[in-house]
């Protein structure tokens, strides 16, 4: 979430910037010798700063670009990454600070659902059991309540550095001197990105995997950690986390909750005697989404195998984004109303997790998104669609394009 203080900041773009937009419609600045990549969304925050304009202005007019929550925080974290970079300069005369706050997950609000999901807390000890070996160096990133620390020593590692930003950490701490650990762990307060290490480790444990699989930014943190943080030969716990999609029909009052249907649009109708009819054009024309327990869509009918949207091998992935476009072909007949995504994690050579709607464990935390389409397609087994996924900068997205018949 980004506040933005305060809101009557005039920013200006700089005059002397060079960029280039490449074919995933990211964008390329080069400023002062320096070359900076941001997502689709900078080029509409550039042109808004074409001429000085206060920031409340910006955001009105950036927040119609919006389509989601998550939408509008992607764009104004990448509104303030170009402020950070001098690509906005400030034309305040009171020199007013643009400030972001982080999210942080140090309240017990957070663990307690972490702690509470059995299977996704075993899956990782377990993980830990098979990787970590005895006398390594371990880094811990968001350790939490510290659990995973504590496995990672009893695990036998030599010294474990326990990586936290948030209020939690001083009771991870002192759950490692409760559990005779405190002089094989260390607790290192702040952002993995800002800290340092006495020594390179030879295993990174990073749980940084939400809702969204990406959108804790595990990316971009990952890289950082092997670059500074992890001996080259280090081993991961995660290793992988491949992201899937199901097609699906979602039932009709899930369609009516979450979605603009007929239904919804009569419903609003005979509640507020108000014709929301001019919507049904933007429900045709935009993706909507929500979210859901995977356990709970257990039922629901799928049109096809599980599409391999990402496949990341986090022990050498350099890419900060994704950009894929795969072919679906239908097994089965039905109604394709939208996309369910779900993840799985490699946690060691015999240890996977995964949140499959009919493999996830009933305690199971996590959330999957559902993208809904505008206008449903019709399927016959054997049609084909193309499913587009893409992420950059925290935020994804996806797109399912109109099917091709079987006999084409």
């Amino acid at each position: 979430m980004i506040d933005f203080n305060p809101a009557n900041l005039v920013l200006h773009r700089r005059p002397d910037l060079r960029t280039h937009i490449d074919s995933s419609n990211n964008v390329q600045i080069v400023l002062d010798d320096k070359e900076y990549t941001y997502g689709p969304h900078a080029l509409a925050i550039l042109d808004c700063f074409y001429e000085p304009l206060p920031l409340s202005e910006a955001l009105d007019k950036l927040s119609e670009l919006s389509t989601s929550a998550q939408d509008w925080a992607a764009l104004g974290s990448t509104l303030k990454q170009l402020y950070d970079a001098g690509v906005l300069q400030n034309e305040t005369r009171s020199e007013p600070k643009l400030e972001a706050r982080r999210r942080r997950y140090g309240g017990l609000r957070w663990h307690v659902p972490l702690l509470n999901d059995r299977a996704r807390t075993s899956s990782f000890l377990a993980g830990i059991s098979e990787v970590v070996s005895p006398g390594d160096v371990v880094v811990d990133i968001g350790t939490g309540t510290g659990i995973l620390a504590v496995a990672a020593a009893r695990a036998g590692a030599r010294h474990v550095y326990a990586v936290e930003s948030g209020v939690i950490g001083e009771y991870a701490k002192a759950i490692f001197e409760a559990n005779g650990l405190s002089a094989r762990i260390t607790l290192l307060r702040g952002w993995s990105t800002e800290i340092s290490l006495p020594e390179r480790a030879d295993v990174l444990i990073s749980e940084l995997i939400g809702d969204e699989p990406l959108g804790e930014n595990i990316l971009k943190i990952t890289k950082d950690a092997r670059e500074r943080l992890l001996k080259p030969e280090a081993r991961l716990v995660p290793s992988k986390v491949q992201i899937f999609g199901l097609p699906v029909t979602i039932p009709r009052a899930e369609l009516m909750e979450h979605g603009l249907t007929a239904g919804t649009l009569q419903n609003w109708h005979s509640w507020y005697d108000i014709d929301f009819g001019p919507l049904a054009k933007m429900g045709r024309d935009a993706f909507s989404e929500f979210n859901i327990k995977p356990q709970l869509a257990s039922c629901w009918k799928a049109l096809s195998e599980p599409i391999l949207l990402a496949d990341i091998d986090l022990r050498d992935n350099r890419r900060l984004w994704i950009n894929n476009t795969i072919t679906v072909t239908a097994s089965a007949s039905g109604q394709l109303d939208g996309l369910l995504v779900y993840f799985e994690l490699e946690l060691g050579p015999t240890t996977r997790l995964s949140t499959h709607p009919e493999q996830v464990d009933k305690d199971n935390h996590w959330y999957s998104m559902v993208y809904v389409l505008g206008a449903p397609l019709l399927l016959q087994i054997g049609d084909r669609f193309d499913v587009t996924y893409k992420y950059s900068l925290g935020e994804s997205r996806v797109n399912i394009s109109r099917a091709y018949s079987a006999s084409q």
